[in-house]
């Protein structure tokens, strides 16, 4: 019987991943198993992938972000050198589905496969595969939950579930809301809690929500919005969320706890916040700062954003729930020069955010900023790029654009600094010795800490940036090791607790 391998590329492998990526196991979901074996589900963060084990009768999906397609383009050589079928979607096919194509795939899927990778599959096994399968948006109550019973659960530190798809919001260094729609789509809440209780039952007790907005529709974003039937449409997202977490409450184990990404604007909810920290027991997020400066927000067409001040006063409001707050800080935006990026580290650590990242500015496909830049004539952005395909480079430069205002040099050392004065001995004591902290929690953050800057490393730009300035088995065996440890503490200090309704 034919089978179907699903991997995940990327450059270096570590053999233990912070957190499951989600589409393989969704994708498996989808994968016609009356047709083919179980799929054969590969991430390489984990292990390398063998092309030599594919048969010339087998399927391989290959799932391609900007980020790792340089990898899987060179899997798809070594694939079809095996006479099998290579089929590719992800976020950078959906925007480029030419370019797979160019590089040797038979097929590609783009937008959510949730319902058209069994077509695909069952096309390729009768010889009749299509060039493209258009998933397009999938309505929430048709989005797949994943197939967790394919999941070797010592392998990750940390599950992935998603509750909502799409982001009202358009900045415009992302492309989530190009290519996942601005029309917030909640997937069934049936779904979603049974997920979660097999993940609990896999010994997870910590879930990544891996949504684009976990709060698309907070009082703060209802303000905002000029249009009175858009404005009713944010209020029935509103309470179809707070009906969801009551629910969500209910049914799943008091003792398994949720990251997640947020926008400011959760701190304009109290009832929502309230409700993400009780119900959906969020005990970690990553909010969008991007820049501390109006000049920077109306660069990333974010001035929505609280500005300075405003800022550290909603990061606080957050904190003081009991959440641990992740500021995402973007180095390099136009309106960028060496003071400001002084100053945004100076904020940074005057905000009191319990994590913060530093990423160094590229503008990623699908975004308005690199159309921009591509558009002949245009004179809105004076950053240009320094090569127009750059993600087609295994070893990526640090810096990917030209600046008006900083050198590569400068732009490097400034983030560089950053990452070290934040992340220094002085500060991150100074942080964990916080009262709403006992002794566990504040052992378990130091760690959290010093894993998210080796990960990182000084400079903030991706994960196979830092494994490169490193062996990757030492960073492995500390990640592993480091995981390990926070697992057990987390369950001394939190014993398993029963459902209290199934």
């Amino acid at each position: 019987m034919p089978r179907v391998f699903l991997v995940n590329p990327a450059l270096t492998s570590l053999g233990y991943g912070i957190m499951t990526p989600r589409w393989l196991f969704v994708i498996a979901q989808a994968t016609p198993k009356e047709l083919v074996e179980n799929p054969v589900i590969i991430d390489e963060s984990i292990e390398k992938f063998d092309p030599s084990k594919i048969g010339p009768k087998d399927i391989v999906g290959l799932g391609m972000t900007t980020s790792n397609c340089a990898v899987g383009y060179r899997h798809i050589k070594a694939i079809k050198e095996r006479g099998a079928t290579v089929i590719v979607g992800g976020i950078h096919a959906t925007i480029f589905p030419e370019e797979p194509l160019e590089f040797g795939a038979d097929a590609v899927v783009t937008g959510n496969g949730d319902n058209v990778w069994r077509k695909a599959v069952e096309d390729a096994l009768n010889g009749k595969l299509q060039k493209v399968y258009a998933g397009g948006r999938v309505p929430g109550d048709q989005l797949l939950p994943a197939d967790w019973s394919l999941l070797d659960p010592r392998n990750y530190l940390i599950a992935t579930v998603q509750t909502i798809a799409g982001c009202p919001e358009n900045c415009s260094f992302c492309s989530v809301w190009v290519t996942d729609g601005r029309k917030p789509r909640q997937r069934l809440t049936d779904k979603i809690i049974g997920e979660v209780n097999e993940l609990y039952r896999l010994g997870f007790r910590f879930i990544a929500f891996a949504d684009d907005n976990f709060n698309p529709g907070t009082l703060g974003r209802i303000a905002r919005e000029k249009s009175p039937e858009k404005q009713k449409e944010f209020h029935r997202i509103r309470e179809e969320r707070l009906k969801f977490f009551e629910e969500y409450d209910r049914s799943v184990p008091k003792d398994i706890y949720g990251l997640t990404q947020m926008t400011s604007e959760i701190a304009t909810d109290p009832e929502y916040l309230e409700a993400a920290y009780t119900k959906m027991r969020i005990r970690g997020v990553l909010v969008g700062v991007e820049s501390f400066s109006q000049a920077g927000l109306k660069r990333a067409n974010k001035e929505w954003n609280p500005v300075g001040d405003r800022m550290i006063e909603a990061l606080q409001t957050i904190r003081n729930k009991g959440i641990l707050v992740l500021s995402s800080l973007i180095c390099g935006l136009e309106s960028d020069n060496k003071d400001s990026l002084i100053q945004m580290r100076d904020f940074a650590i005057k905000s009191g955010t319990d994590l913060a990242q530093f990423v160094i500015y590229s503008p990623y496909p699908g975004t308005v900023d690199l159309a921009n830049m591509k558009k002949a004539g245009n004179t809105s952005s004076t950053i240009s790029l320094k090569n127009d395909r750059f993600w087609l480079d295994i070893e990526k430069p640090t810096v990917m654009i030209n600046h008006p205002h900083l050198s590569d040099e400068v732009l490097v050392e400034e983030v560089g600094k950053s990452w070290q004065r934040f992340y220094s001995l002085r500060q991150l004591l100074k942080r964990a010795a916080s009262p709403r902290w006992g002794i566990g929690e504040r052992f378990r953050y130091i760690l959290i800490s010093l894993a998210f800057r080796l990960i990182y490393l000084k400079n903030g730009v991706s994960a196979d940036h830092a494994r490169r300035q490193r062996p990757a088995s030492l960073t492995g065996f500390i990640i592993r090791t480091g995981a390990r440890i926070y697992n057990y503490l987390a369950r001394r200090t939190n014993p398993p607790q029963a459902k209290i309704d199934t």
